[in-house]
């Protein structure tokens, strides 16, 4: 969880009033009226504005080539995946990393 950071605000008597009324009005406790607010007025728009910039940066991506056929997109699809693991994950099912008792077994018997 993250680190909170307590804020201390000085509010007239119409901004109090207002946050008293909401707060009231939904039976919420006066700071709970003031981070809604922050998040609406500040965390919202600051990740609408990174969604839309990402949003960008795909519209301005330069088109990708469409395959001939789906046998020809699975073949470059394999090639590219295996061309970007760097390594394999483990096997689960590999008995021998888990000490088993039986050296000389091959992939093919399991």
């Amino acid at each position: 969880m993250s680190r909170s950071h307590k804020v201390q605000v000085t509010l007239d008597e119409v901004e109090y009033a207002a946050i008293r009324r909401r707060a009231e009005a939904e039976g919420l406790k006066h700071a709970a009226v003031v981070r809604e607010a922050i998040q609406e007025y500040c965390v919202k728009p600051d990740r609408r504005r990174r969604q839309q910039e990402a949003l960008e940066a795909l519209r301005n991506m330069p088109p990708a080539p469409v395959p001939e056929s789906w046998s020809e997109w699975k073949r470059e699809y394999s090639r590219l995946k295996t061309k970007f693991l760097p390594t394999d994950p483990p096997d689960l099912r590999d008995t021998r990393a888990a000490g088993s008792s039986h050296p000389s077994e091959s992939d093919d018997d399991r």
